[in-house]
């Protein structure tokens, strides 16, 4: 409990910092981040509530599974990406759209079964329809295997490129790389049932992407016409 509380806190404070710089400097990439952000936030705080509540129920399972499981890391790779090619990410947000509106209504439809998981609150996508592609289980995998590629490659790669410019700058991109493999490592291992590790995995992945923006925000001073 107190590892879903820290997750909670830090991923919503890691949210008001970003929409924060929105609101400053209003860009494509930190749209999306916020976005990507804010849906993370719920997904952990409906997670949180699941356990209060001492069970899923349909509107929490679904808020979780869509803002977590599927999308977690789809708009913190499309933000990434902004970064550094703008029209790149537009391009690929307008072509993404059709497959996230299709995996929203699946969400929203498709069966629920909670006697499949396995615990009452459990972080599992279990209670849907086995993967198909009229399950949701199914499209989780491919919006975040390309959220997580994203995000984890443009800040490797913006690690690498600042590492002697802008040491700061390097620090907190790379403490964004791990926190994307943290992250994706979670979602790996509950996808194959080891769902003990959620909340550890989520918490500690959550703390070092917030101390990553924090530092990449302290040295970068964002163009306005950046993105």
């Amino acid at each position: 409990m107190l590892l879903s509380l820290v997750a909670v806190a830090l991923s919503w404070a890691l949210f008001g910092l970003t929409f924060g710089r929105y609101r400053r400097r209003p860009s494509l990439h930190n749209a999306l981040y916020s976005l990507g952000l804010l849906l993370f936030a719920l997904a952990v705080s409906a997670e949180l509530l699941a356990k209060l509540l001492g069970a899923w129920n349909p509107f929490l399972y679904r808020l979780w599974y869509l803002a977590g499981a599927m999308h977690g890391v789809t708009f913190l790779g499309l933000g990434s990406l902004a970064l550094l090619n703008p029209r790149a990410a537009r391009g690929l947000l307008w072509t993404l759209s059709p497959f996230i509106l299709y995996g929203l209504y699946l969400v929203l439809a498709a069966p629920l079964d909670f006697s499949q998981l396995p615990g009452p609150y459990a972080p599992s996508g279990k209670a849907f329809p086995e993967p198909s592609f009229t399950s949701p289980r199914l499209w989780t995998i491919p919006f975040n295997l390309l959220g997580t590629v994203l995000m984890a490659g443009v800040a490797l790669y913006t690690t690498l490129l600042f590492w002697r410019q802008n040491p700061l700058r390097a620090q907190g991109t790379a403490l964004i790389f791990l926190a994307a493999l943290v992250l994706a490592s979670t979602s790996t291992l509950n996808r194959f049932g080891v769902v003990g590790l959620e909340e550890a995995g989520r918490a500690f992945g959550v703390a070092l992407l917030y101390l990553g923006v924090v530092l990449a925000d302290r040295s970068v001073q964002y163009a306005s016409g950046r993105a």
